[in-house]
């Protein structure tokens, strides 16, 4: 009896120095091959996006805004990896653009706003080194972008006030750095710095299109004629380039 209870005591402290043995074992982010990144910060327009020429047609009038991002991040051999990410961006358009628009009604462009979709994957590169984690990423994809810039009006609407907000799609781009502390085997809070930008545009043809008819009298006879008046085809190609410094801050939850 007294054998059993001494093979039992040696057991349970076996599985105790174990159990401790396990929790001083460094768990750390290194070993866990995918994650999920919640991000937010602040959109600074760069170049022709922030620019008020209104002899540039591709100005985007853009003034400062913000950026939320999510991230997935299947890590594979060696710290590298693959990054699918989803960003929104707003930016709203000062008041130089109202003097686009051509009946100058206040605010008809300057109180609308840039917002912009995203939807890229790319390489990514993370190491975290004890607590410090580092990550690089450079992710291509599409931009669907709104906004009054894009406005195509119809020449059938005579009566036209407003802009209107029109979506626009192209190639986008982001090149991001990030590094932060590792809070746990599972969360880490980082600082991010990123470029973002794309080239959105729209294209759209309005043919020849009925507006009304003109009472036409000839002159010779007196005679009064009805005839239709229809508006000249219009061909619009609207191309804008988005570029934006965005600094942000986020957590890194791997699993």
């Amino acid at each position: 009896m007294g054998k059993v209870f001494l093979f039992i005591l040696l057991c349970v402290c076996n599985l105790d120095t174990y159990a401790q043995s396990s929790e001083a074992r460094p768990d750390t982010a290194v070993h866990r091959n995918t994650g999920l990144e919640l991000s937010a910060g602040y959109s600074l327009p760069l170049g022709a996006y922030a620019s008020s020429d209104m002899a540039d047609k591709e100005s985007g009038y853009a003034s400062g805004g913000w950026l939320v991002q999510l991230t997935f991040n299947w890590m594979g051999k060696k710290d590298f990896g693959l990054a699918v990410q989803y960003s929104y961006q707003q930016n709203p358009m000062h008041n130089a653009a109202n003097l686009l628009f051509p009946n100058g009604i206040p605010d008809s462009i300057g109180s609308g706003s840039w917002s912009s979709n995203y939807l890229m994957a790319g390489p990514v590169f993370m190491k975290t080194i004890r607590k410090i984690h580092l990550d690089f990423k450079v992710l291509g994809g599409a931009i669907i972008s709104s906004g009054d810039n894009f406005d195509t009006p119809d020449p059938a609407d005579t009566a036209k006030l407003k802009s209107t907000s029109n979506v626009a799609t192209g190639f986008a781009y982001q090149i991001s750095a990030g590094v932060g502390y590792t809070i746990s085997a599972h969360l880490t809070f980082k600082f991010n710095l990123s470029l973002l930008g794309g080239w959105p545009g729209i294209s759209r043809h309005y043919g020849a299109q009925l507006l009304g008819y003109d009472v036409v009298k000839d002159p010779v006879t007196g005679i009064e004629t009805i005839e239709p008046v229809y508006s000249a085809p219009v061909e619009y190609d609207v191309k804008k380039i988005v570029s934006t410094l965005n600094p942000s801050i986020g957590l890194v939850y791997r699993f």
